[in-house]
Parts: structure tokens; C-alpha cells; sequence
């Protein structure tokens, strides 16, 4: 009832005045109506709802009374718990608002006043100068310089805020006008929820509702207010210039600050030099005047002296390196965060494009800064071990009575006068070695503080450079850095800047200043030039005899082919080499002259173009590599040489002219001209692709011919029309305006090309080197094999007659294609890793796919893993996001969605064709490089290498599917259908599969086991998913699904012991001697080399046959792979020897006794018998 009662007034009080009730006669506005009058109607809102009596308090009230009351239920409890905690959140909002409002108004009117104080705090500025006493000691200055630095980071820190400011400024403008505009539509619902209440709710929850309506509404009206005072404070400050002078006032702050650090260093360096200065000179003297007994630890002191002063000036170099490191990454921050901002202020226009193209060209080389940290380690890791034993030599005179002792006691001084002046001398020695010690420890801290800080900047700096080339990379490809050629091609486009012979002449003239201070390069390169021009007939010859002696069938050398590739060098480089020294010496002496850079890196872009087509030319030269040492076809060798020369003639010209302009200045007008000689070039490379791609009649005409079927000849078309559309995709891009997106992929796509060709090459030797070592090994085996046979007609053996046996021998073929598949796999390999680092720098570009989704999914995200885990990964494109607000405690997940990208669905379709690749290869690589080495037989590693298989084709699956949305939390309900419908339709395939598996990890049956299964014997060949193949004695396949090995009958011959029987049924004519018989069939068997000797052979008599004596021998062989030779070899001997004992093997034999015939046969028989 006491619950009831204070309910009654608590809902008059709110019923009466907060929600559109009746408040001192005076009836409340509704919520349109209050936002479209000024800030007086939304104050008299305010005011009534405070008249209300909405307070904390009472909303504290109702929630305590709830929680305490005997009458309600836990539901009714939690319900207005929450509701009433959702009223205070909003009341303690409207009083921020509140005061956040007051405070814009009173900051407004204070703008004058700021205004002066920032003006007259500037002037103070700079007068401002601080100068430091000449008597300051090194650690009063130390102490000093500590208590500066946080500061002058601090107002660093405040700087970059202000740098900041005008653009936060205006988001939080947009931001504000924007809240506004949603503002009345917000007091709108808020008004239609209260007035929409359950009706079949309880009072309190009713009254609690009621409440929390309530509070949202007056923070609402208070947020208008507020908001508007806001944005009047940035009219004022914005027309006072408040903004811009509190920069000023931060960047003279800075300026004043970082000179008086510059000061307190500069002191202490110089303070810190003296100071080890006056040392050193101190000790030469102490030296000189030592004591002959103490000279050695007055020399000691010398040497630590004059340590302490060379660390000084090692800690003055590392620290002029440090500010600098410090002042480029300040200037890297700050101009990433302006890119940033004028990307994302302006968008990816031209201008923007041509800025992000010059700051990639400007940024440092990551590379070198590496090298550098990389050096420094070690220096960093001596200095600390230095500072070890500095230490341990410093913790030895902690107790400097032990030795002053140990002086003493090294002398024969027997007067005490004497002992005594060398006491006291030697305290003063030990004392000075302190002293010298302590100043080396603390120099070498310094020192090896500033190391390690360096260390850090750079490596800061490494990071901040490869995440500023990540941005610009990510956009700089897709911004046209020029309009259509149509418009760009005038008559007035160009100054003849190209064509000035003024400006050719300069080319000479650099030439000639660099060979007045270098007047010994250039002989020693011309006489190697020289010497190449003159040998080029001798090397021509000798190629065509090498080549000639290479292509025998006899030849099993690999040095002819090296000597070939040696020659076939000789001969390209000449005239490129020539090109590339000019170039490089015009790089060289250019000295900042714009036309004669550009011509050397033009010469430069030439040569290297030049000299790898050039190169390939000669290696496809009559009786070059490619025909005498590679086995290419002379009509493939022939179309290829043809057309290089071609490209060389027609690309060579536009390769530099297109190259000069690229690298010049292009404020003079010169773009079309560049560009229309870069869609020729494509033009030309397009037809030598057509030429040596045709279908039909290209390169790989008899190469196709040779493998019907395979990859290059299903995908002929494909690759020859990918070949021909690259290039004129790249003048494509080029005509409409992506010039620069045009140079950057095609030199990509040559580097391609370049490395392709080389891989090509490389593996063309290793197969030279195959080969001939092959040769040579068959060679070596004919000649072992003969020399055998020879050994074997001169020798007499106890070997029986007929019994013939082999030498083992390496098996050339099996080794041969071993060398091949790892060699494949090898090349697979660096061909992966070759495009990944050509490449790299222009995958980021591909990013900005992320732009357009292609579909979204939705994901549940548990609330604990919401705070403890980042949804998404950082991204320097945006700035930092707001944090979330905080959820309701009721709400234990949220949903979250992720779009699925372009790159998402390219990066699943390259992660499955490396899976496919990795599972063709990996297992067989895994076979020949390691599990060969290891103890294993056939059978284990072919279920390693199956298994291996399995694995990454599972691996691969997951990952490409988790990039296009499809994890198994997603996809469960999916699986789990699919397996239970599958388990009726297909329940054959899957119990076949599970039993691949048992096969695989139970191994009843193992590859090369020789097995029985229906009545077919054979070798277990293959171990499938599905099926196991077995290859019987015809050399047909014989598939087996792999149920019948789980749930059928098996026999395995080989599965535990490999010893097999031999059972051979002699039968011998009646009369013959069992015994002998006997004793020559064991001998026989214990001769053969094949047969064990344990079990024992064993002859037995077994019965009296209708036409002989049954003999049976049995014998033992310890596998199955010679038995139909031991067979035979048995058979042949046991008959050969049985002729020579004079037993005779019985045949068959009947007697007929005729006991009546017909009378006519018995007449036609009787003439015949009379004559006989």
C-alpha cells in the first residue's frame, strides 16, 4: 500500500507537468511546436519539466521503493530497474548539456579577451631568449634538460591538435547541423512513446516508463540549446581568429621550447667535452709523473681517460643523427596526416594525384633506413657488453684498501717512509681510475641511451614510410594524371625542348667535365669494349663448335654449355653495355641538370630493356644454346630470334624517347608526345606477341604437337590473347588519361617477362645438366656391365647351370624423373616468390576494391568478445571512429555486418589455385626431400604424403571460404543437411571414403603390397579417396572400392612377413632313385642365391603317382619381386640337372588290352600279319 501511495504522487507530479499535462494553468507545447519557436519556448519546456519535480531523486525513489516492495514480481523488478536507470542516464545527459551550454555562451563572450592574452602571450615570445651561465655544472644542466623535454613534447603534442583543429572543426559543424536537423523528429517519437503506453501494464512499470520519456525529452530540448551555443562559439572564434592565433601561439611555444632544449644540449656537449678534455690531459700528466711501481695503472688511467672523451665524441655524432631522425619523422607525421586530409577533403582528383606522385618520389628508401638499424645493432650490442665490463671493473674498487694491499705487497720497499709515500700514492691512482671509470660509465650510458632511442626512431620511421607508400599505392594507380590524348595533342603542345640542339649539346659537355675527374674509367671501359667488338667473330666461331660438339649423343660434359652461356654474353652485352655506361656516367655528372638526367635515365630505361632481349636473341642463334645445348626447335629458335630483332629495331627508339619524358619536368607541355610514344611502344610489343604467340604457328607449334592436351595447348587461345590485349590495354589506359597507372604496369609486366625468360633459361640448364650427367651414369653402368660380362667368361663358378643372375643398377629413369619433379617444384616456387616481390608494391592499389561490396553478410558478435576484440582491422584511409556507445546489460550480442568485396572473392579464387597447386606438389616435394632420407617404407610415406594432401586441400577450403563469408558457424545448418541427406543418397561414397581413411591410418593393405581380392591377384598401386588400385600380372587396373578392404575378405601376402613359398611338384618315372632325386633337388636350392637359407629348403617323396613318384620341393624367398625368375631359374636347372644324373621325368602312360574286335577288322588285319 506504501508503494501504491507514493506511486499516486509520483505519477500526479509527472502526469501533471512532464508529459503534455496541465503545469500552473499553463499548457505545455508539443514537440513540433517547441523546436520551431526560438529558445524561449524550448526554456519553458525546460522549466516546466523541472516544475514537474523530475529529479534524481525521485527516479532514485521509485527504483528503490520497486526493488524493496514485497507486491511485484521479479520481471515487473528488472523492467523498472531498467527503465529508471535509463531516466537517470538521460537526466545526468540534459545536466551535461546544460552546463556544456552555459560554458559555450560564456566561452563566446570570452573570445576578446583570449584573443588579447594569446596576442600579448606571442609578443612575450618573441622577446623571449635563454641564455645559460658559463659556471652551470653537467648534471645541474642534465637535470635542467630533463624537466624541459616533457614539456617541449607536450606542447608538440598541443601543436599537432591545433594543426588539427580547422578540419576537426568542420566535421564537428556538419556533425552539429546535422544532429539538429534529426532533433524535432526525435522529440516527435519520444512524445508518441509516451503516449502509446501498454494498456495491460503495471502502474509502476507504467510510471517508470512515463519517467524515462520524461528525462529523454528534457535532454533533448537541452541538446538544442546547447548545440546552437556551440556553433555560435566557433562564429566568434572563427571571426576573431581565434583558431589561427592559438596555432601561432603553439608552433612559437614549440620554437621557443625546442631552442632552449637545442641550448641546455649544446651546454652539456660542450660542458661534457671539457670536461673529458681536462680529464685526458690530467692523466698524460699523472702518467708522466707516476711513480715507477704505479706507471702501469697511471697509463690504465690514461687509456680509460681518453675512452671516455672518444665516447663524448661518438655520443655528438649519434646525437646529431638522432635529432635528425626525430625531425624527419615529425615531418613524415605531419605531412601524412595534411595528405590525409586533402584526400579526404578533395577526393582523388588530378591534383591530388600529381601530389601523392611527387611525395612517393620524395619519401625516404625503407630499404636503406633497414640497413642502417641492421648495422647498428651491433654497435648497440658492443656498447652494452662494454658497459659490462666497465661495471665489473668499477665493482673491484669498491674496496680500495684490497688494493692499495695488493701494491704493496707487489714491492720489496723496506723503509716505512717509502711504503708510506707509495700508500698515499697509489689511494690517489686508485682514486683518479674512480673517477675516470665513473666518467666512462656514464658517457657510455649517454651514448648507449641515444643508440637505442635512435634505434627506435628509425625503426619508426620504417613503418611510418611503408604505411605512407601503402596509402598513396592504394590510390595513386587509380587517379588519371591527364585528359584524353585528343585533348591534350595541340599544335603548340610542345617547345622543342627534345629536339634543342643547345640542350643536346649540354650532353657532351657533362661527358667531358666527368672525364676530366675520372680520366681512368673511361679507357679501362673502352678497352673492354673494344675487346668485346674485336672477339665477336672468334666468339661466333667458337659457339658453332661448342654447339656442334654439345648436340653428339656421346657428349656428357656440363662445361661446354657454361662456356657457351659465357660466350653467348659476350656477345649481347656489347652494345647495351656501352649505352649503360653512358648512362650511367650522365646520371653521374648531370649534377641537377634537368636534360641531361633525363637523357641518362632514358639511356638507362634503354639499356635495360636492351640488354635481356639482346641477351635471349643470342641464345636463340644458329647453333646457340637454345638449339645445340636446350633441344628447342630450329623453327621455334628462328621465329623467336626474327622477331626480337624486330622489337629491338621499332621499341628500342620509343623505349628512351618515352622514358627521357617520363623522368623531365612535366610543366612544359610535353604529354602528349610522351604518351603517344608509350601507345606505339604497346603497339609494337602487341605485334611481337602476335607473331611469336599464333596459334598454329608460334613458338609452341611442335611443342604442342608433342603434348596433345596438356595446359598450353587447351589454353592456346587464352594465352595468346592474353598476350596481345595486355599491351593494349596499357596505350588504352594510357589514351584516356591513367598515363601513370600505364608506366607503372608496364614496366611491371616487362620486369614479368624478364624473369619469366630467365626462369625459362635456368631451368633449360638445370635439364642441360640432367641430362648430361645422365649420360654419363648410363655410360659408366655399360661400361661396369661389360666389364662383368668379361670377368664372367674368364671365371668358373659353382653356380648350377641355367641359373642366370643381375648386378643391380640405378634405376635412370626413376632417378630422372625425381630430379624433374623436384627441379618443377623448385621453379613453381621461385616463380611465386619472383611475382610476389615484382608486384608488391602494386597489390595495395587493389584495396580500393573494398569499395564495392558485392553482398553482405551478418554475423552474431557476443558483447564480451565486442569489448575485448577489434571488429575490423586498422585503416589508415579513415580517421578514428567514435567509440560505440555502451549496450544495455541486458543485451548480451549485437549483429554485425560485413560486406564481401571484389578482393575478398580474387584473394578466396588465388588462395584456391595455390591450394590446387600445393596439393598437386607439396606432397611430392615433401617425398624427395625428406621422407626418402628417413627410414620409411613405400607404404608409410605414400599415406604421409595422401594425408598431406588431404590436409591442405582441407586448409585451403577453409580459408578461401572464411574470406567469402562462408565460416562454419554460417554454414552449419547447411552442412548438417547436407550430410544427413547425403547419408541416404550417398551412403556408399561415404562409407567408401571413411574407409580410405581407416586404409590410411590402419594400413591392412599398403602400397606395393601384393594382394588377393575376388580372385585377383596384384600390386596395390594406388590409395584414393574412393577406391584402392590394384595392377594384376596383365598390367590392367583392377579399382577396388575401399569398403571391401574394411568389410570383405582379404589377402594380403605382404601385409606382416614379405617371406613367400615356392612349391615345385616334380613327378619321376617308376624305377629312379628317390634319394638321388632328393639330394639334387635341395642342392639346387641351396645354390640359388635368391632362396633363403632360413627356413631351411626341404625335398619330401610324397606319393606313388599312377605314372610316376611324386617329389615336392619347398623353398623360401624372402619377397615377391623375383619369384616367377626363381621359378623358372628352378625349373630350368632341376631338369638340367636331372639329365645329367640319369633320372628321367615320368610322362604319362596307358596300356590298352584289346580283348575282341569285329570280324571285318579282325580279316583286314589277318594279310598284314602274315607279311610281318
Amino acid at each position: 500500500m506504501r508503494l501504491l501511495r507514493g506511486l499516486e504522487c509520483i505519477l500526479l507530479a509527472v502526469l501533471s507537468g512532464g508529459i503534455g499535462g496541465e503545469s500552473s494553468g499553463q499548457e505545455m507545447l508539443p514537440p513540433s511546436a517547441t523546436m520551431s519557436a526560438t529558445g524561449s519556448a524550448t526554456g519553458s519546456a525546460t522549466m516546466s519539466a523541472a516544475k514537474s519535480g523530475l529529479t534524481l531523486e525521485r527516479v532514485e525513489s521509485l527504483r528503490k521503493e520497486a526493488e524493496e516492495s514485497t507486491e511485484l514480481d521479479e520481471e515487473t523488478k528488472k523492467k523498472v530497474a531498467e527503465l529508471c536507470r535509463s531516466a537517470l542516464t538521460e537526466l545526468q545527459r540534459a545536466a551535461e548539456l546544460e552546463a556544456r551550454g552555459r560554458k559555450c555562451e560564456a566561452d563566446a563572450a570570452a573570445v576578446g579577451r583570449q584573443v588579447s592574452q594569446i596576442r600579448r602571450r606571442l609578443s612575450e615570445l618573441k622577446r623571449r631568449e635563454r641564455e645559460h651561465p658559463q659556471g652551470t655544472g653537467l648534471q645541474e644542466l642534465e637535470q635542467e634538460l630533463s624537466a624541459l623535454e616533457p614539456q617541449f613534447a607536450a606542447k608538440k603534442k598541443a601543436l599537432v591538435a591545433a594543426e588539427g583543429e580547422p578540419t576537426s572543426r568542420a566535421q564537428q559543424r556538419r556533425e552539429m547541423r546535422a544532429r539538429l536537423a534529426t532533433i524535432p523528429a526525435s522529440l516527435e517519437e519520444t512524445a508518441k512513446q509516451a503516449e502509446s503506453l501498454p494498456a495491460d501494464e503495471h502502474a509502476v512499470v507504467t510510471a517508470a516508463r512515463k519517467m524515462e520519456s520524461a528525462a529523454r525529452q528534457l535532454a533533448l530540448n537541452n541538446e538544442a540549446p546547447a548545440i546552437e551555443n556551440e556553433l555560435a562559439k566557433f562564429d566568434a572564434e572563427d571571426a576573431a581568429d581565434l583558431v589561427r592565433l592559438q596555432r601561432d601561439l603553439c608552433t612559437q611555444e614549440v620554437l621557443v621550447a625546442e631552442r632552449q632544449v637545442e641550448l641546455l644540449r649544446d651546454r652539456i656537449k660542450t660542458v661534457r667535452a671539457d670536461a673529458a678534455l681536462q680529464a685526458v690531459r690530467k692523466a698524460r700528466d699523472e702518467a708522466i709523473a707516476a711513480d715507477p711501481i704505479l706507471k702501469s695503472y697511471a697509463e690504465h688511467n690514461r687509456q680509460l681517460a681518453e675512452m671516455a672523451r672518444a665516447i663524448t665524441q661518438q655520443f655528438d655524432e649519434a646525437d646529431r643523427s638522432l635529432k635528425a631522425a626525430k625531425k624527419d619523422h615529425d615531418q613524415l607525421v605531419r605531412q601524412f596526416e595534411q595528405t590525409r586530409k586533402k584526400v579526404e577533403s578533395v577526393g582523388l582528383t588530378s591534383s591530388v594525384g600529381a601530389l601523392l606522385r611527387k611525395q612517393r618520389a620524395a619519401l625516404p628508401d625503407a630499404r636503406k633506413q633497414r640497413t642502417a638499424v641492421t648495422s647498428r645493432r651491433e654497435t648497440i650490442d658492443e656498447t652494452q657488453y662494454k658497459l659490462l665490463e666497465y661495471d665489473d671493473e668499477r665493482q673491484e674498487l669498491a674496496d680500495p684498501e684490497l688494493q692499495v694491499q695488493r701494491i704493496l705487497g707487489s714491492t720489496h720497499m723496506q723503509r716505512a717512509q717509502d711504503r708510506e709515500l707509495l700508500e698515499v700514492a697509489a689511494r690517489e691512482v686508485l682514486e683518479r681510475k674512480r673517477e675516470y671509470l665513473d666518467s666512462l660509465i656514464r658517457n657510455s650510458n649517454t651514448y648507449f641511451d641515444t643508440l637505442v632511442e635512435l634505434d627506435t626512431t628509425e625503426q619508426q620511421i620504417i613503418v611510418l614510410v611503408e604505411q605512407y607508400q601503402q596509402y598513396i599505392d592504394q590510390r595513386v594507380l587509380w587517379i588519371r594524371s591527364g585528359n584524353l590524348l585528343t585533348s591534350e595533342w595541340r599544335p603548340d603542345s610542345s617547345d622543342h625542348w627534345f629536339t634543342s640542339g643547345r640542350r643536346w649539346l649540354e650532353v657532351p659537355q657533362r661527358l667531358w667535365s666527368d672525364f676530366r675527374k675520372n680520366p681512368l674509367l673511361y679507357p679501362v671501359a673502352l678497352l673492354v669494349l673494344a675487346v668485346l667488338h674485336q672477339r665477336r667473330r672468334h666468339f661466333r666461331r667458337e659457339l658453332r663448335q661448342i654447339g656442334e660438339a654439345a648436340q653428339r649423343p656421346t657428349c656428357r660434359h656440363f662445361g661446354p654449355t657454361l662456356r657457351a652461356l659465357a660466350l653467348t654474353f659476350g656477345l649481347a652485352a656489347l652494345w647495351p653495355g656501352f649505352v649503360g655506361f653512358i648512362a650511367w656516367r650522365l646520371n653521374v655528372a648531370a649534377q641537377g641538370e634537368l636534360f641531361a638526367k633525363a637523357v641518362g635515365y632514358g639511356l638507362g630505361c634503354l639499356c635495360a630493356m636492351w640488354l635481356p632481349l639482346e641477351l635471349f636473341r643470342q641464345i636463340c642463334h644458329a647453333q646457340g644454346l637454345a638449339e645445340a645445348h636446350f633441344g628447342w626447335p630450329s623453327s621455334a629458335t628462328q621465329l623467336l630470334r626474327g622477331n626480337l630483332r624486330l622489337l629491338i629495331l621499332l621499341g628500342l627508339p620509343l623505349t628512351f624517347v618515352t622514358s627521357t619524358f617520363f623522368t623531365s619536368d612535366p610543366s612544359h607541355g610535353r604529354d602528349a608526345i610522351e604518351r603517344t610514344c608509350f601507345i606505339l611502344e604497346a603497339a609494337v610489343f602487341a605485334l611481337f606477341i602476335r607473331r611469336v604467340l599464333r596459334p598454329g604457328g608460334g613458338v609452341f607449334k611442335e611443342y604442342i604437337a608433342y603434348h596433345q592436351g596438356g595446359w598450353i595447348d587447351r589454353l592456346e587461345y587464352f594465352w595468346f590473347w592474353l598476350g596481345v590485349t595486355g599491351p593494349l590495354l596499357l596505350a588504352g589506359l594510357a589514351f584516356w588519361g591513367y598515363y601513370y597507372t600505364a608506366q607503372v604496369l608496364s614496366w611491371r609486366l616487362y620486369a614479368t617477362m624478364c624473369f619469366v625468360a630467365a626462369l625459362v633459361l635456368v631451368r633449360a640448364m638445370l635439364l642441360r645438366l640432367i641430362l648430361v650427367r645422365r649420360r654419363k651414369l648410363s655410360i659408366e653402368q655399360a661400361r661396369e656391365r661389360a666389364s662383368a660380362a668379361a670377368q664372367a667368361g674368364e671365371q668358373t663358378t659353382a653356380m648350377p647351370a641355367g641359373i642366370v643372375t643381375e648386378q643391380p643398377q640405378a634405376d635412370l629413369s626413376a632417378h630422372s624423373l625425381q630430379t624433374q619433379r623436384l627441379l618443377t617444384t623448385g621453379m613453381l616456387a621461385t616463380t611465386l616468390v619472383g611475382l610476389w616481390l615484382i608486384w608488391v608494391e602494386v597489390l595495395p592499389a587493389l584495396s580500393m576494391l573494398d569499395r564495392w561490396p558485392l553482398w553482405t553478410i551478418t554475423t552474431t558478435v557476443h558483447a564480451a568478445e565486442t569489448r575485448a576484440l577489434p571488429t575490423t582491422r586498422p585503416n589508415l584511409d579513415q580517421p578514428p571512429a567514435a567509440e560505440p556507445a555502451a549496450e544495455p546489460a541486458a543485451t548480451p550480442t549485437r549483429y554485425q555486418r560485413t560486406s564481401i568485396t571484389f578482393s575478398n572473392v580474387a584473394l578466396a579464387v588465388l588462395i584456391a589455385v595455390i591450394t590446387f597447386v600445393s596439393a598437386r606438389n607439396v606432397p611430392g616435394l615433401l617425398e624427395i626431400s625428406v621422407l626418402q632420407r628417413l627410414p620409411l617404407d613405400a607404404s608409410v610415406r605414400y599415406a604421409v604424403t595422401s594425408l598431406v594432401s588431404y590436409g591442405i586441400v582441407l586448409l585451403g577450403a577453409i580459408v578461401a571460404c572464411s574470406n567469402i563469408g562462408l565460416r562454419w558457424s554460417q554454414i552449419q545448418w547447411l552442412a548438417t543437411a547436407l550430410t544427413f541427406g547425403l547419408a541416404f543418397g550417398l551412403q556408399e561414397i561415404f562409407a567408401n571414403f571413411m574407409a580410405g581413411l581407416i586404409i590410411l591410418f590402419e594400413r591392412p593393405i599398403r602400397v606395393g603390397d601384393i594382394v588377393t581380392v575376388d580372385n585377383v591377384s596384384g600390386v596395390v598401386s594406388r590409395i584414393r579417396i574412393r577406391a584402392t588400385s590394384i595392377t594384376n600380372w596383365d598390367r590392367k587396373e583392377y579399382v577396388v572400392p575401399n569398403k571391401e578392404f574394411i568389410t570383405g575378405r582379404l589377402l594380403n601376402w605382404t601385409l606382416s612377413d614379405q617371406v613367400n613359398r615356392i612349391v615345385i611338384n616334380v613327378g619321376i618315372a617308376y624305377g629312379s632313385d628317390t634319394e638321388k632325386a632328393r639330394e639334387v633337388l635341395l642342392r639346387i636350392a641351396n645354390e640359388h642365391p635368391l632362396i633363403l637359407k632360413e627356413p631351411k629348403s626341404m625335398a619330401t617323396f610324397e606319393n606313388f603317382g599312377d605314372n610316376s613318384l611324386n617329389l615336392t620341393l619347398r623353398t623360401f624367398l624372402p619377397n615377391m619381386e623375383n619369384r616367377l625368375q626363381v621359378i623358372h631359374d628352378l625349373h630350368t636347372a632341376i631338369d638340367k640337372q636331372f639329365r645329367q644324373a640319369g633320372i628321367e621325368i615320368a610322362f604319362p602312360q596307358r596300356d590298352l588290352h584289346i580283348r575282341s574286335i569285329p570280324d571285318a577288322l579282325a580279316t583286314a588285319l589277318s594279310p598284314r600279319r602274315k607279311a610281318a
